[in-house]
């Protein structure tokens, strides 16, 4: 027995005529949730999104806090298995065309099709060819609002396109040759989109499309850790795409997932979910700023 626990609470606890207590009867509630939760993705989630599922799929109950979560996630064992995702790097290459940064790192949209983002990645397998996933996805509600699995990106833009006829939006990539090709710019005017471009050798540019590719990237080995073929391959990157969709809860959105935010504007309720401040690259900022008013006084001087 636990010299910390005393003798008599001990015995209380396995004492089967005790009454269970409303709070131990919540705790076995959401305790079952918890561990069904875990087994349907592979324990892909950690306490912060573990709470956020269990309120989206407890909607009568009262909320539960992330303390609560987290301890019930210790005493069963359970705890996030997505590995960190690390970009591999590339070469820079020569583009035909490039277009000015207007983006600027204004990752904040005020509604749908405002501001689009695109990026290709490599989805990699032991053993197996690579695919080559390229996603457009809207800022506003981070939503992939197309994406192509192959070796050209032309294919998510015209699903885009389709999806959305009449968006004009601000389209943003980094400087990747297939970006920078006459027939892809040839798309984005006929279409009356905007280009912009990543600045060379600044990825943080294009960070939100960036994270995300990594993010959809750690799940998909999560949910379907057994890919033997380079069709299963690619089914399980649809499929972990269609997950991140519906059902993975996003921080920034209060819960909501990214197809759920996508309905509320289909539907005209438009919200402002600003990006919260990084306070650290602010600081990081602010002491770039002052170095250079201070070695401008230097020059003066």
């Amino acid at each position: 027995m636990c010299n910390k626990v005393a003798r008599s609470a001990y015995y209380k606890h396995f004492d089967p005529k005790r009454t269970i207590s409303e709070r131990e009867l919540r705790d076995q509630k959401i305790e079952a949730k918890i561990i069904e939760i875990a087994k349907s993705n592979n324990s892909l989630f950690g306490t912060e999104k573990m709470t956020m599922a269990v309120n989206r799929q407890m909607p009568g109950e009262m909320p539960v806090y992330h303390k609560i979560v987290y301890r019930l996630m210790c005493i069963n064992g359970i705890s996030s298995q997505k590995p960190r995702y690390r970009k591999p790097k590339f070469k820079p290459a020569t583009p035909e065309k490039a277009a000015e940064n207007k983006l600027k790192r204004d990752f904040n949209a005020s509604k749908p099709n405002e501001k689009w983002c695109t990026d290709i990645t490599e989805v990699v397998v032991p053993g197996l060819p690579k695919a080559y996933l390229c996603t457009v996805s809207d800022l506003y509600d981070r939503y992939p609002v197309g994406y192509a699995i192959g070796k050209h990106n032309d294919i998510a833009l015209v699903q885009a396109v389709k999806t959305y006829p009449n968006a004009q939006p601000l389209f943003h990539s980094d400087r990747s040759f297939q970006f920078t090709r006459a027939p892809f710019q040839n798309q984005l005017e006929k279409q009356g989109m905007t280009q912009s471009m990543s600045r060379v050798g600044c990825c943080i540019d294009n960070g939100p499309m960036e994270g995300w590719q990594g993010i959809i990237k750690e799940m998909r080995v999560v949910l379907h850790p057994q890919v033997n073929s380079y069709d299963k391959l690619n089914d399980s990157i649809c499929k972990t795409i269609d997950y991140y969709i519906n059902e993975d809860p996003q921080k920034r959105f209060n819960g909501l997932t990214a197809g759920e935010m996508c309905k509320e504007a289909m539907k005209g309720n438009i919200k402002s979910y600003p990006i919260a401040p990084n306070h650290r690259i602010e600081r990081y900022w602010q002491e770039i700023n002052e170095k250079k008013v201070r070695e401008a006084k230097k020059i003066l001087s």
